[in-house]
């Protein structure tokens, strides 16, 4: 058995990258697969999103890289969320620079292969070691992004440091889309900035967008995902067809974790 490993990033933070760990892997274990989410955000809004209790104390996924190993066997924490587990963010973690092992992720998560179709890596929005061992980790990348200018420097840095990354160090790495967020096209900037994105990347490497919906907010505030606070949302539909795509577009290409 194979499991799929999806790295959600991008260097500019407030684009929706938690919001889309959390509804995305929600959306994937309600098409029956059993999907994981590996907080490596210290500020551990993946786990709050999907209803773990934040004073909670136990395995962290930064612990796990900053001694080496593999997670332990505890580490995988269930949600409110049917078929998704999360293992929860170092609150107290801080970048010292660089792992012993780059690829301590990759390493840690081997042994999770047999239980999980999906695992979604979220990262903080800086490009530092977690980040790194992230794209390192993973055969696909999703980068979702507000269409503004200063969000599209965050996907043109990103896509800069994913071509050196895959060069160097994971040549596995499939491939990778950008994920149109907080999308508004009644303005003329969302318009032009979604058409440069689409002669920038191609359209194949441009996801189904999301939409403006506060519902989004409302929900990750009550520890659930979109589906489960507003079933009928534009937030839970948008998601749904993203996971959908994912489905679609990824599922049937080669992943390297094999139980």
């Amino acid at each position: 058995m194979t499991a799929q490993v999806i790295t959600i990033a991008n260097r500019k933070g407030g684009v929706g990258k938690t919001t889309t760990a959390v509804n995305l892997a929600a959306e994937l274990g309600r098409r029956d697969r059993r999907v994981l989410v590996v907080d490596l955000d210290a500020q551990g809004h993946a786990a709050l999103g999907l209803g773990l209790d934040p004073a909670r104390r136990g395995p962290t996924a930064h612990a796990t890289l900053r001694a080496g190993g593999v997670f332990a066997p505890d580490a995988p924490q269930p949600t409110r969320a049917p078929q998704v587990d999360v293992i929860p963010a170092d609150p107290d973690y801080r970048p010292s620079g660089a792992f012993a092992d780059p690829r301590a992720l990759l390493n840690a998560l081997r042994p999770l292969a047999g239980r999980y179709d999906d695992i979604l890596v979220d990262v903080s929005p800086t490009l530092d070691e977690t980040t790194v061992a992230a794209l390192i980790a993973c055969d696909r990348l999703l980068i979702p992004t507000q269409l503004n200018p200063l969000a599209l420097d965050g996907v043109a840095k990103l896509s800069k440091a994913l071509f050196k990354v895959a060069t160097l160090m994971n040549r596995s790495l499939a491939d990778f889309a950008v994920l149109p967020n907080q999308v508004d096209l009644r303005t003329n900037m969302q318009r032009e900035t979604l058409a440069r994105l689409m002669r920038d990347f191609g359209p194949a490497r441009i996801f189904p967008s999301i939409r403006v919906d506060v519902g989004l907010a409302e929900a990750f505030g009550a520890g659930l995902p979109a589906r489960a606070y507003r079933p009928h949302s534009r937030g839970a539909f948008d998601y749904g067809l993203l996971a959908d795509h994912v489905l679609e577009t990824w599922s049937g290409q080669t992943a390297r974790l094999t139980a």
